[in-house]
This record gives C-alpha cells, sequence and structure tokens, in this order.
C-alpha cells in the first residue's frame, strides 16, 4: 500500500487552487457566503466548488485570508463578514463541504486575525495554514492545527491527498438557493444594486441572474433574506 501511494504521488502530484471563488461557482464570492440569512449554505457552497474542482483534478483548495472584512478592504470580495465568529463559522462550513468532495481546504496565513484563529480552534475546524516565513509561522502558535511554509505545500498535500470524489451535484441549485438567500435589503430606495457593497440604501444582490427574483422582493412577494456583513 506504501509503495502503491508513493507511486500515485510521483506521478499525480498534487494540485492546488487558490482561485477566488467566485471564478469557480459564478458570481458567489466569500463576502456572498458572509451574507447569508441561512449561514450553513456555506456547506452546499463548499461542497459544489469541491465537486467542481475536484472535475478539474485538484487535491486542495487556498479558502481565503484569516482576516475580517472592513470599510477600506481593497479586496472586499474575498472577505466574509465583520464578525470574526462569522467569518470562522463559514469558513469551517464551507471547508467541510470542501471535505466531502475529495479536496483539502488551506486557509492563507498573510494576514491573520487572532479572533479568527480563536474560533477556528473552538469550532475544531483546524484545517492547514499555509504561510511564506518561518516569523508568520511562529505568530500562529496558538493555532491547533498545521502550520505549512508555502516552499513545503505541495509536499505535505501529496502526503494527505484525497481519493474520493461526489458523484454528482446539482452545482446550479446550490449556486441560485446561495445567490438568493443573501439579497440585502437596507431600506431607503428601491433600486437593485449588482455587487454595490458598503452602500447605506437599496436592494443588494451579487448577480444579475436573479434580477427578476430580486424584482420580485421589491415588490414584496418574496422576502429578503441577507444579512449586511460590513
Amino acid at each position: 500500500m506504501v509503495l502503491l501511494l508513493s507511486y500515485f504521488q510521483i506521478v499525480f502530484p498534487a494540485k492546488i487552487s487558490n482561485q477566488p471563488l467566485e471564478d469557480i461557482l459564478n458570481d458567489v464570492s466569500l463576502v456572498c457566503l458572509g451574507s447569508l440569512g441561512d449561514l450553513t449554505l456555506a456547506y452546499d457552497a463548499g461542497k459544489a466548488a469541491g465537486y467542481l474542482l475536484k472535475k478539474e483534478g485538484y487535491d486542495a483548495y487556498v479558502v481565503g485570508v484569516l482576516d475580517t472584512l472592513s470599510l477600506d478592504d481593497k479586496e472586499p470580495f474575498h472577505r466574509v463578514n465583520n464578525s470574526a465568529y462569522i467569518t470562522a463559522h463559514v469558513y469551517s462550513l464551507f471547508s467541510k463541504g470542501l471535505l466531502s468532495a475529495g479536496i483539502i481546504p488551506i486557509f492563507d496565513g498573510r494576514v491573520i486575525d487572532k479572533e479568527i484563529i480563536y474560533s477556528l480552534n473552538t469550532r475544531n475546524a483546524t484545517y492547514p495554514i499555509v504561510v511564506e516565513t518561518e516569523s508568520e509561522k511562529e505568530k500562529l502558535d496558538k493555532y491547533k492545527g498545521s502550520i505549512i511554509l508555502k516552499d513545503e505545500l505541495e509536499g505535505y498535500i501529496d502526503r494527505v491527498k484525497l481519493f474520493w470524489n461526489l458523484k454528482e451535484v446539482d452545482v446550479e441549485a446550490i449556486r441560485m438557493k446561495i445567490l438568493k438567500n443573501s439579497i440585502i435589503w437596507l431600506g431607503g430606495e428601491e433600486k437593485i444594486y449588482v455587487n454595490q457593497i458598503f452602500r447605506n440604501d437599496g436592494l443588494i444582490i451579487f448577480s444579475k441572474d436573479i434580477l427578476g427574483y430580486a424584482r420580485d422582493v421589491l415588490e414584496g412577494y418574496e422576502p429578503a433574506t441577507g444579512r449586511k456583513p460590513w
């Protein structure tokens, strides 16, 4: 068995994705997940993303940075929420979804919020964190999971890669459910805004694909179940 595993590790070296989530699940970003009224849908997002990644031959996925959303973020769609608790909860659920599809979740340790680390520890969501230097590694001494140097990441994933996969996932149904559940009504002007977060009024959606549904929300036929993440 050891020889067989070694053979597969040599012939099929680890393949790791760090694509933005919205490039995998069209229009579903991390901040979209952080806006969900039903946060458990983050698990479904991980399952769908993992299913697609596995089909492309990936073994692991860099979920995101360990940082919260702030109003001055240059990459707000690559953050989950301004709450460390909610960020850790979404990361935990999303990572479990990835695992169900045979994809190893990895956290990006370039930016560290200690409250997120604490929340991940309390949830036993201690998936590998990748860092670039030993000094960054030392800052994570309270983390209960593995901390891997970037140069050693591929070898690490080679040793722990998962060999199962999901046979079939209705990715589009999951995507639409998430996009509808993350619609945010801020009050005031009855106008629809696509991906224009940090606003003070209007209806915020994360995809033009649900414009018709969003109009039904404005007209009172459907609820706006999303929650403001900033």
